[in-house]
């Protein structure tokens, strides 16, 4: 069973599907058997995303989704001002942070917990800006250095 705030952040992902499959704000509704509130937070959600991404490619048509602003996202409002506070403008300011390996993740930060860091991964991966392995070879050798191949291309120690 998911805790109030996890049903929240899975309703508004669940709804920008729906929104760009051309639902109407009242099919999700019924849908998902929102109320009114919970609807109208989503609709606004929503709103300033794209108002945001839409502000932004008038302003610089080559604009990415790296170049749209934190405070504009559809996180959380004390996070946003959080991490907008902290230094990051952008999600690819985010990116930047979260795929680099030296830095430790957003729950070293203070007032950011793992729910709190797990909902930016999951906003930065929904634009694609998370970068993950796609060779799972590696990604175990990494973690597992005695499994790795002794035929690979490193040189071996003699």
């Amino acid at each position: 069973m998911l805790s109030r705030s996890e049903q929240a952040v899975s309703n508004l992902e669940e709804a920008r599907a729906l929104r760009a499959a051309g639902w109407s704000y009242r099919q999700i509704g019924r849908q998902f058997g929102l109320s009114s509130g919970q609807l109208g937070h989503i609709r606004r959600a929503l709103k300033r995303e794209k108002a945001a991404g839409t502000r932004l490619r008038r302003i610089m048509p080559d604009a990415t989704d790296r170049d749209l602003p934190v405070i504009r996202s559809v996180l959380p409002p004390g996070l946003r001002k959080q991490l907008a506070s902290s230094g990051y403008r952008t999600l690819g300011d985010l990116a930047d942070r979260l795929n680099d390996p030296v830095l430790p993740g957003l729950e070293a930060m203070p007032g950011i917990g793992p729910h709190k860091a797990a909902l930016v991964k999951r906003l930065l991966d929904h634009y694609g800006l998370l970068s993950g392995t796609d060779d799972l070879q590696s990604a175990i050798e990494r973690l597992f250095p005695d499994l790795a191949d002794p035929d690979s291309d490193e040189p071996a120690n003699e």
